[in-house]
């Protein structure tokens, strides 16, 4: 099992506790984490120092991700420009794989009978295409997850699929807490989007009130907090070990946006999810 966490969440960590950041990737490799998700325009912002924070402290970068709006670029010169400049950082990175987020939808493009929306879904999937053929001869992956936004046309099991179904070379970056945002039930997600997934997010949320913590609205306007993987309302035990029982042995990237104490987090979510390796698999 390898373990990944995001960037932000180290950036966090040292904001909550007074660490350095230096500190806090010491920290987190004790934890048996690996490796980081990069956000691509940090990246762009601090990649000098980025890069010499992961040679001190040994990490690596597994994923970068990135937003886009795809949906409404129709020059296909300006889409090619961004798809370079996002796989070069990835590159230089040391990225195997990238997260691409190809865009929302405007107000008036909610409705999926409008041909607006239709136009719009159609660019967005064109360019998501355009970036998998450019990342193959690169050895990236690409991949999309379940984004958990109302404006994003990849929200639900189906809207995701759509796009992973019509592109042969597009992975599923299988998100365990998003679909509960749009009220599915994650096990029955995780059986139609199983044959597609390339990469895991362990996401746990509870319903239980964080009094200090912002949480994230469902589309019906539940409010859901972060909680450390395994400790939530997320069928986490279930998903994790039929991804191990089925032969799944890549990265298991630990997410909680949001968290109070990030660094507590990390390490609760990284035993739990050693643990239950230990359980499933032994050794």
């Amino acid at each position: 099992m390898k373990l990944s966490v995001f960037y932000e969440h180290i950036r966090e960590a040292a904001g909550q506790s007074g660490r350095s950041l230096e500190e806090i990737c010491t920290l987190v490799k004790s934890f048996g984490i690996d490796a980081l998700e990069m956000d691509a325009d940090q990246f762009k912002a601090e990649e000098d120092a980025i890069l010499t924070l992961l040679t001190k402290t040994g990490l690596t970068v597994s994923c970068m991700y990135g937003f886009f709006d795809f949906g409404h670029i129709t020059s296909s010169a300006v889409r090619e420009e961004q798809i370079t400049s996002f796989l070069s950082m990835a590159g230089r990175a040391g990225a195997s794989r990238v997260l691409v987020i190809p865009g929302f939808l405007e107000e008036h493009e909610q409705d999926p009978a409008s041909l607006e929306h239709q136009q719009c879904v159609q660019l967005m999937k064109e360019a998501v295409a355009a970036m998998c053929a450019a990342a193959k001869p690169l050895g990236i992956r690409v991949g999309m997850e379940d984004f958990d936004d109302s404006r994003a046309p990849f929200a639900t099991t189906a809207q995701l699929l759509s796009f992973v179904e019509e592109i042969p070379e597009l992975s599923c970056f299988f998100d365990t807490g998003n679909f509960l945002y749009s009220g599915e039930a994650a096990l029955e997600a995780y059986k139609r989007c199983r044959p597609h997934i390339g990469y895991v997010h362990c996401k746990d949320r509870t319903f239980e009130v964080h009094p200090k913590e912002e949480p994230k609205l469902t589309a019906d306007g539940r409010p859901m907090y972060a909680a450390p993987a395994g400790s939530g309302c997320i069928p986490m035990k279930e998903l994790v070990t039929d991804l191990l029982q089925s032969g799944y042995d890549d990265t298991f990237v630990i997410e909680h946006f949001g968290a109070q104490d990030q660094l507590a987090f990390m390490k609760q979510s990284a035993e739990w999810l050693l643990g239950l390796r230990k359980e499933v698999l032994g050794g």
